[in-house]
This record gives C-alpha cells, sequence and structure tokens, in this order.
C-alpha cells in the first residue's frame, strides 16, 4: 500500500515552505507512518535540532482541528483529511509517499501469507482501473465526522490515490529504514534481516499468490 502524506498548516498561516516550519510545533501522532513522514519532510528543510513536534493523538480530526486553532503551527494529514483541509483553505507546503505495511509474526505462514498477497494485488488492480469508484472508501470509513461528510469523491485529487502491487521487501531499503528510525531513537538495536524477515516463508508466499492469480485471471 502506497499512503500520501501531507504537511499542512491552517489557512491564516504566514508558513509557505517546510523550511518555515523550523522551531514551530508541528503535531504527529508519534508511531505510526504519518509521523514517520512528517519527520522525513522536516528534516529535509532544516537541521534535525530545527525539527520542533509535538505529541498528537492518532485521530486526524484532533489534529486538523488543532491546526485550524493555532495550536500548532502544521501536522500532517492522509486522505479524506488531506481533502478536507484544502477544501477549508489550508496549504499543503509539503507532501510525501510512503509505504503502508503489515507485519506479519511466526504463526503466520506461506499459504495465509499468500492469499492476503492475492487479495491486495486483486485489490490494487481493481482500483487502479477505477479511482474515483474506490475514494467512496474514505468516505464510508470516516463517517460521522462532519468535515468528512460533506465530501464528494469528485472532491479528491486522484494523483494522491497511488497503488502498488504487494512484493518481497528489499532488504537495502529494510535496513535503511530501521538505521533511520534507529537515528531518530524510535526503535533500540542493529538490523538483522535474518531476524527481522522470513526469506523463505516471504518466497513461498509469493510463488503460491502468483500462481494463483495466474489461475484464476486477472481480476
Amino acid at each position: 500500500m502506497i499512503v500520501c502524506g501531507a504537511l499542512v498548516v491552517a489557512p491564516t498561516s504566514s508558513v509557505f515552505t517546510p523550511q518555515e516550519l523550523a522551531g514551530k510545533p508541528v503535531a504527529l501522532d508519534y508511531g505510526n507512518g504519518t509521523a514517520y513522514a512528517g519527520l522525513l519532510m522536516l528534516e529535509g528543510a532544516m537541521p534535525r535540532e530545527a525539527v520542533t513536534t509535538r505529541a498528537a493523538t492518532a485521530d486526524p480530526a484532533d489534529r486538523f482541528r488543532a491546526v485550524m486553532r493555532g495550536d500548532v503551527a502544521a501536522t500532517v494529514l492522509q486522505e479524506p483529511w488531506i481533502t478536507v483541509a484544502e477544501k477549508a483553505g489550508c496549504r499543503v507546503v509539503s507532501s510525501t509517499f510512503f509505504h503502508g505495511t503489515w507485519v506479519a509474526d511466526a504463526s503466520v505462514g506461506a499459504e495465509a501469507y499468500a492469499a492476503f498477497v492475492r487479495a491486495l494485488t486483486r485489490a490494487v488492480r481493481r482500483i487502479s482501473a477505477d479511482k474515483r469508484r474506490y475514494v467512496s472508501y474514505f468516505l464510508r470509513d470516516n463517517a460521522g465526522y462532519p468535515e468528512v461528510d460533506a465530501l464528494t469523491p469528485d472532491d479528491f485529487n486522484l494523483g494522491r490515490i497511488q497503488l502498488k502491487e504487494p512484493g518481497p521487501i528489499p532488504e537495502d531499503e529494510a535496513r535503511w529504514a530501521w538505521e533511520w528510525m534507529a537515528g531518530w531513537g524510535l526503535i533500540d538495536g542493529a538490523f538483522d534481516a535474518a531476524s527481522q524477515i522470513n526469506r523463505k516463508v516471504e518466497r513461498d508466499a509469493h510463488d503460491l499468490a502468483a500462481a494463483g492469480l495466474t489461475s484464476s485471471g486477472p481480476s
């Protein structure tokens, strides 16, 4: 899964570039992908010591409303809250894409993992063929928030909806991500590919998934 994260400021903010957030509080939901994306965008624009963050809830509505109230200078949002923010007049001062991942423990075997990969692959193909149709799931899964309930599928920028069929984890990317997180003090210890990635289960699962997709057709 590919996720778009956007660094958002209020309509009245004097900030127009991520560099201008140096020393200003940015609300991040620590421990989630949006927080990591926020750190990536900020550290690319300023020295690490100038990055100033504030712990926030995982509820994007809370973070969006905190920005609108002026409690924080910025936050990082995913869809549908990026669209909510833009409709409210907020500015996106930076955006990035990142992998949304799932972690399987040792109890997950190759067959279960293969079924998961097949389902994701089929979903990627269907959504890619008609993104506008499927953005309605953003509305369904976030129903009950007035800001989201006011949206329609036509409001979404489909360029932010990116999909990629699942594949094996490249070791160099996994190592880089681990070492980057360790550099921020988010995890401890050295990266060990053998203990972090079960290559046999991964390989067998992708082989089984590929065979199942071929036998059942393109969708």
